[in-house]
């Protein structure tokens, strides 16, 4: 595809990228390793630190796409039912693993890495196309990729109750974001690539209708990975590409056939795949019922401006001067981008923080064009240089916040244990045995922090194991808590009540349990806790494997 002179980068510059990039993404690699070696005592590192709930159930797809499967069912949870075509990108992955020969915890941090590093390419790319000199490319390249809000800074002054978007919503945030998992920095990748492709095509004197080596193609291909892939993230984008060409309209009093043409490329590849996800989630009773339960609610409009912190800030000068003049030249896109992205974030949709993903790219291009139009000259030149390097000080520390909080997990296994992060000793080699069986699919009943874990390293199911991928999730934690308890307690496990023997047997029955993981109770064990009382009902007295203080059960 031919570029105009203003994108083209020098060697010098890609070398800069590519150094700076990899350092980054070799940095999230440095907690993994002393995890590893940390852990002792008996315990077992996941080999996850952030975000494990989500994560163990990225690894079950991956299992899953081991197996040869191109449609999603759920593991997390007991029913058989009809599978989708939905979260392909970690059924892809497994398919990879499964030709390489890598485990799903393997082919996970691969892909984590890799698209990382595409990631900080392709932001430095889009950085290249809106600015010819360096110095403005590489502030939007820094701001991006290493800059965070104002979190640390609430989270002290709150004693630890605030937690604004940069340090809960990691999607919001790049570095964050390659600490999480695959999908949302390639996410943000693609947006910045889309973001390239319709700068340059939206700047005055482009007149080309798009064909496949002018950009066209690289809008569909990007499209379609990405709404496969985290179709939450195409939306924004999209959304902001329609404000832009109604705009546009109505100050010109007539449409764009061009400018249309061009929006229609970034909507049309995806409407097959929206249609099909629709017809999932309304024909499709799990997957209707997975939708329900899969509610990520923005927080308060507050927790965004503080999670986009200085970079917002620094940015609002830009952002005014761009709404007074509303320039075609970048000026105009990025602006609705923000404002229709901004809105959505509080839109009648039940994935309302997913929408965060990629936000932070306009608030950086307002922000690089206000230090550069704004900023550096009302400050003195001799304090430009340590103003600058004040603004990157205090926008580091949520992202260190975020990198080194888990690691109290590992240091104190206790809570590394209430996270998911650590499995209690005999669990671990429990889901190795149980993966070692001759039948697949079968339904283990074990605690749910453990049973997040069974399906990520084996073929088998659960009857609870995640808020979302478990269906009926809310009366299934109770019911297991329950089971594991002898009790009946409120959410705050308070004010409990003994449960029946009948219930003992009934959630066996329900949902057909095969296998039964009790630990001997311990003085640190986090909830459920004791489960003597249904073991007695049931008459478990002989286990079939043991591991430490862990007992298997098999059900006839």
């Amino acid at each position: 595809m031919q570029q105009p002179p203003s994108t083209q980068v020098s060697r010098i510059e890609w070398r800069w990228v590519i150094i700076f990039g990899g350092l980054l993404v070799a940095i999230t690699l440095l907690p993994y390793a002393w995890a590893f070696s940390a852990v002792g005592g008996g315990y077992t590192f996941t080999g996850i630190l952030y975000n494990p709930l989500d994560s163990g159930t990225y690894l079950s797809k991956i299992q899953q796409g081991m197996d040869g499967n191109w449609l999603y069912t759920f593991t997390h949870t007991s029913e058989q039912h009809v599978g989708a075509l939905v979260h392909f990108f970690y059924l892809l992955l497994g398919q990879i693993a499964r030709i390489l020969g890598f485990s799903p915890l393997v082919i996970f941090h691969l892909a984590r890495l890799a698209f990382s590093f595409m990631m900080y390419i392709a932001i430095y790319h889009l950085g290249s196309t809106i600015w010819t000199r360096i110095r403005p490319r590489r502030l939007f390249f820094g701001i991006l990729a290493v800059g965070s809000g104002l979190g640390w800074f609430s989270l002290i002054m709150s004693a630890g109750k605030n937690f604004p978007t940069d340090l809960n919503v990691p999607e919001s945030i790049p570095f964050h974001a390659t600490l999480m998992n695959p999908h949302f920095p390639f996410s943000i990748a693609l947006i910045a690539l889309l973001a390239s492709i319709y700068i340059r095509v939206f700047r005055p004197g482009f007149e080309e209708d798009p064909n496949l080596t002018n950009g066209g193609g690289g809008v569909i291909l990007s499209v379609i990975i990405l709404c496969l892939m985290q179709p939450q993230a195409w939306l924004p984008f999209a959304a902001g590409l329609g404000g832009y060409l109604v705009v546009t309209t109505i100050r010109s009093r007539s449409i764009s056939r061009r400018d249309l043409s061009w929006a229609l490329m970034a909507v049309l590849p995806a409407l097959p795949i929206l249609i099909y996800y629709a017809a999932t989630i309304t024909t499709n009773e799990p997957f209707r019922i997975w939708n329900q339960q899969n509610q990520t609610p923005s927080p308060s409009l507050d927790g965004y401006i503080l999670g986009f912190g200085l970079p917002l800030l620094v940015a609002v000068p830009s952002i005014w001067r761009a709404f007074r003049r509303f320039e075609r030249d970048g000026d105009r896109l990025m602006l609705i981008w923000l404002g229709v992205n901004a809105i959505l974030l509080y839109a009648p949709f039940n994935l309302q923080r997913r929408l965060a993903i990629g936000m932070i790219i306009p608030i950086a291009y307002f922000a690089v064009r206000a230090l550069e139009d704004f900023w550096f000259h009302v400050i003195a030149v001799k304090w430009r240089g340590p103003s600058l390097i004040a603004l990157f000080v205090f926008m580091i520390p949520s992202n260190v916040m975020v990198f080194g909080l888990p690691l109290v997990g590992i240091v104190d296994t206790k809570a590394g244990v209430e996270t998911g992060l650590v499995l209690q000793p005999g669990y671990a080699d429990s889901i190795r045995w149980i993966e070692a069986q001759p039948s697949r699919g079968v339904v283990v009943l074990a605690p749910p922090l453990v049973s997040l874990w069974i399906p990520a390293f084996s073929h088998q199911k659960v009857v609870y194991g995640h808020p979302f991928e478990t269906l009926y999730a809310e009366q299934k934690e109770a019911s297991v808590k329950a089971w594991y308890k002898g009790a009946r307690c409120d959410q705050d496990g308070q004010n409990c009540a003994p449960i029946s023997e009948s219930e003992c047997h009934n959630l066996i029955d329900a949902y057909q349990v095969s296998y039964i993981l009790l630990k001997a109770p311990e003085d640190n064990d986090p909830e459920p806790g004791d489960a003597a009382f249904c073991a007695g009902v049931l008459n478990l007295t002989t286990p079939i494997q043991t591991f430490g203080k862990v007992s298997i059960y098999k059900i006839e």
